[in-house]
């Protein structure tokens, strides 16, 4: 299975600032290239492609989506009714891994796609591995009923996550329902999707 394996903080130091807000990852004070020349490069004038390009990576970064599976993505978007963006935004919210990662049970996207490839991951009562899986709404969204899968989300403190308002949960049963589409303010106020749609659009 094809998947990022590098460092997740040179993705923060590339894009310009830390998408997922962790206190481990770089400071502002850091946000330059890696490697010993980082310091001293200086910061190029961007071309409006770049600025659409660069919008459209710190997106796809986020979500842990590789390049294929994120054009695929914003096409099916581009073909629904509606505002291709938020479209967009929702197919790639609505993705099994971010929905585990937003109850709390992964403290990463990373870990979520691990958990849900692992089969520590149920929607409606079935082990679902895969996780670009679309989330419906009504959907159930469970930790799995065994020992080593509790375990994993115990370990990540999934009680005290800040679960968006399109979910609903039950923390002693372990499991989240999708009670609604998410809405543009509630996701990431950095993601630039126009410029996203203005790319695919050349």
């Amino acid at each position: 299975m094809a998947t990022y394996r590098g460092r997740k903080t040179d993705i923060c130091r590339i894009v310009g600032f830390n998408i997922w807000g962790k206190s481990k990852y770089p400071k502002p004070n850091r946000m330059f290239p890696p490697g010993q020349h980082g310091p001293n490069k200086q910061q190029p004038r961007r071309s409006e492609y770049a600025e659409q390009l660069l919008a459209k990576q710190v997106i796809r970064r986020y979500y842990n989506v590789l390049e294929r599976q994120f054009r695929n993505t914003f096409d099916k978007a581009a073909n629904m009714h509606g505002d291709t963006g938020l479209n967009f935004l929702r197919l790639l919210e609505l993705r099994l891994a971010t929905i585990v990662w937003r109850l709390g049970y992964a403290r990463s996207i990373f870990q979520a796609r691990q958990m849900v490839s692992h089969g520590h991951i149920t929607v409606n009562g079935k082990v679902v591995d895969i996780p670009s899986y679309t989330v419906k709404v009504g959907d159930t969204i469970a930790v799995r009923d065994r020992e080593s899968s509790r375990d994993l989300a115990r370990n990540n403190h999934y009680e005290a996550a800040a679960v968006p308002p399109y979910l609903d949960v039950n923390l002693h049963e372990m499991w989240g329902r999708v009670v609604a589409l998410p809405e543009r303010e509630d996701l990431p106020s950095f993601f630039e999707i126009q410029k996203v749609v203005e790319f695919y659009a050349r």
